[in-house]
């Protein structure tokens, strides 16, 4: 068993019993078997839930098996943990193995990032200018634009 994957297992397990997890892989990875048209896909997703009554998820030491729906179409994927660089919930938790992530993934992160500009944050107010107008009460957060 791969060093990263007792983590990878314990965190999907956990997602799992409280709802929907999603498994971000590099479908090119080898023992990866996703259908053909995925399979070139360095940021694949897949959906796995107990509520979906998968009759064959299994959660291995060395891989997840599972037959998934692709259209309509059932497939059964198998996905070492290797190919596997993040997990996600429906709560919005998530985990990311920065050493697995493809470099396609990083790059696609750094480029959108790029063109994302400047973003909004949350400040604490400061003390009011007096030609400022009263909207903005002392002590409240306030959006600034930060570059």
């Amino acid at each position: 068993m791969a060093p990263r994957a007792p983590a990878k297992k314990r965190t999907l397990l956990g997602y799992l019993e409280r709802g929907i997890a999603m498994l971000h892989l590099d479908a090119r990875r080898p023992g990866v078997a996703v259908p053909r048209q995925y399979a070139h896909d360095p940021h694949l997703r897949l959906n796995l839930s107990y509520r979906y009554q998968i009759p064959d998820l299994e959660v291995g030491d060395e891989q997840v098996h599972a037959t998934l729906s692709f259209g309509g179409r059932p497939f059964h994927c198998i996905v070492p943990w290797e190919a596997i660089f993040g997990i996600t919930s429906e709560t919005g938790d998530g985990q990311v193995w920065p050493e697995d992530l493809p470099v396609e993934v990083v790059e696609a992160a750094a480029e959108t990032e790029s063109r994302r500009g400047p973003s909004l944050a949350a400040v604490e107010a400061q003390e009011e200018p007096p030609d400022q107008s009263p909207s903005t009460a002392r002590g409240r957060p306030n959006l600034r634009l930060v570059r």
